[in-house]
């Protein structure tokens, strides 16, 4: 959810590794065979990545704006509103992110919203392993 790479620059890489396939004459070689496997296996993930991410995304808010309730801390008020504003998966680890770095060790805010993002990452882990529509 939070991948630092966009849709568009995965589709480019899995593109390039297309366009070796298409130029190659005759079999393909073990090297370009299994470049192009892994390009398969990256688009069978981006599927699943983008049929989850607007389900995944809103879930994550809504249990982060739980956690985040009664801590009135300047830097719990500055995340709580970055993180409803977030559109995407790296707006909102951004925001996580810099929430994370305000707090103390220990701090029982930080640790609601450890206990959100290791359950949306088994959420995230659990779409990307369901069979490919």
């Amino acid at each position: 959810m939070f991948n630092a790479l966009r849709s568009e620059e995965l589709l480019v890489g899995i593109g390039r590794v297309l366009r070796i396939v298409a130029d190659a004459p005759g079999a393909l070689e073990e090297y370009e065979r299994s470049q192009t496997l892994s390009a398969y296996s990256v688009t069978r993930l981006l599927a699943a990545e983008q049929a989850a991410a607007q389900e995944l995304l809103g879930w994550t808010q809504v249990r982060l704006e739980g956690a985040l309730e009664g801590d009135e801390r300047p830097a719990a008020q500055t995340a709580r509103d970055a993180i409803a504003d977030a559109t995407t998966g790296p707006e909102l680890g951004e925001a996580v992110g810099d929430l994370l770095a305000a707090l103390q060790p220990g701090d029982a805010t930080g640790a609601r919203v450890h206990r959100v993002l290791a359950e949306m990452i088994d959420r995230e882990v659990a779409a990307l392993a369901a069979p490919a529509p």
